[in-house]
This record gives C-alpha cells, structure tokens and sequence, in this order.
C-alpha cells in the first residue's frame, strides 16, 4: 500500500503535468497562430483535445497504480460520494490537485513566458457578456462534459470491463468531450484545471475571469461528476473498490 505522502505527492505531479501539457498545449496553439484569423482552427482544436487526451492516458498508466490518478477534483469528490473514496482523505486529494494546478500553470508562464501572459495562460472562459442565459448554457456544459468524463471513468474500471485499458478509454472521451464542449467553456472538466491557469494569471497580471469560476467551473463540475457516477451505480450495479483507476491498471495483489 503506497503512504499518504506518495499518493499526495502522485496527485500534485499529476495535475502540475496535466496543466502543463493540456492548456501548456493552448498557448503553443495561440503562439504559432501569431495574427491568423481565427486563431483556433477545428483542426487545432483537435490537436489541442489529443494533447489533454495523450497526457491523461500517460498519467493514468503511470500514477495509477500509486493514487488512482484523480488529478480532478471532481472525480475525487465523486468518488467519496460514492464511498468509493474515504471522505477523510478528500482535502488531501483537493490540496494536492489544486497546488499541483497552480505549478502546472507557473510552468507555463516559465516556458512561454509574456506569451503564456498574452494568451491567457490556457485558461478556462467564455463571453458572457452580462447574459445570465450564456452562464446558464456554460454550467450546463462543464455539468454534461465533467458527468460524461465520470461515465466513461466508472465504466471502464469496474471489474466487468476490459482490463488495462483504463488509460485509452479515458483520454479517448477526455479527447471526444473537448471536441463538443470546448467552444462553449473551453471544456474544463476539472476544478483544479481551471483554477491554476487563473491564478498564475492574476498574479502575473494579465485579464481574470474569477467571477466564472464558482458558477460555472466548480459547482457544476462536482455536481456532474457526482451524478454520473451515482447513475453509473443504478445502472450497472458495479462491484464497489476504493480508487479504481488503481486497480484496473495495475496488479492489485502487488499494491494491497
């Protein structure tokens, strides 16, 4: 059984590399943009969904086996609910997450830097222009997006499913959610994802959307996550085990 300490430290690396990589992926979009008009193209959209997709199925094989690879947030929360997840280890999961967030976003702003500052340092927005109506379509998106992460999670860990292929189901769907949701909130999927960039941000001084963050970024978020997996278990009625990420891409007899 890996300590406390390795499983933090498993999920703070995990989320510092996911939004290295993932929004990382944004700005080097942008930067070979330059002055083309639009300055995403459905074709970088693709490629910036495949670098999210790439580096979620890397983690997973890699950090797994230690924590059950999280790095969001919101499946923490969702799998807590589910008593999947002791509830007494969930703040430690989130501080990790969201420190781990932050570094990622540092990270950015070291390799690109005035760049990573021009371009918003890969975060999470959309033009709301003071129209409840475009909050509402927005939390509706992160809501679907996060909770059809969450299907996809539940359902290829339970013990029915195929084994290994954890990594590939789920940075297949992380792949397939950006590619509908992306337009519309930048497809966040993740709490902690959105809320590193932002605060890099502000604090190199660049243009903040934190009046976003609570309405449309996390309370949606925890509250599709957690209603996904709570259907996933009405549906399929799926054998129960603690951090399945874990067990479906690794011997468990090794690590128990």
């Amino acid at each position: 059984m890996y300590s406390t300490t390795q499983r933090a430290l498993a999920e703070f690396f995990g989320t510092a590399a996911l939004v290295l990589v993932g929004p990382g992926s944004v700005i080097a979009t942008l930067t070979l943009a330059g002055k083309a008009v639009p300055a995403v193209t459905e074709a970088d959209l693709l490629g910036i969904s495949f670098a999210f997709g790439f580096i979620i199925t890397a983690l997973v094989y890699a950090l797994g086996k230690v924590s059950g690879c999280h790095i969001n947030p919101a499946v923490t929360f969702a799998l807590a609910a589910t008593k999947r997840f002791p509830w007494r280890e969930v703040p430690i999961y989130w501080v990790a997450q969201y420190a781990g967030a932050v570094l990622g976003a540092l990270a950015i702003w070291g390799v690109f830097g005035a760049n990573a500052v021009t371009f918003g340092m890969g975060q999470t927005h959309f033009a709301a222009d003071a129209n409840t109506t475009y909050y509402l379509q927005a939390a509706l998106a992160e809501f679907l997006g996060t909770g059809l992460l969450l299907l996809a999670i539940m359902g290829i860990v339970d013990a029915k499913s195929p084994n290994q292929l954890a990594g590939l189901v789920i940075g297949g769907a992380v792949v397939g959610i950006i590619l509908v949701f992306g337009p519309v909130t930048g497809a966040s999927l993740n709490p902690a994802r959105a809320f590193g960039p932002e605060l890099v941000q502000a604090i190199a001084g660049g243009s903040t959307f934190w009046s976003q963050y609570l309405p449309v970024y996390l309370v949606p978020g925890l509250a599709g996550a957690a209603a996904a997996t709570f259907l996933y278990d009405f549906l399929a009625n799926p054998r129960v085990i603690e951090r399945p990420i874990r067990d479906a891409v690794s011997d468990t007899a090794a690590v128990s």
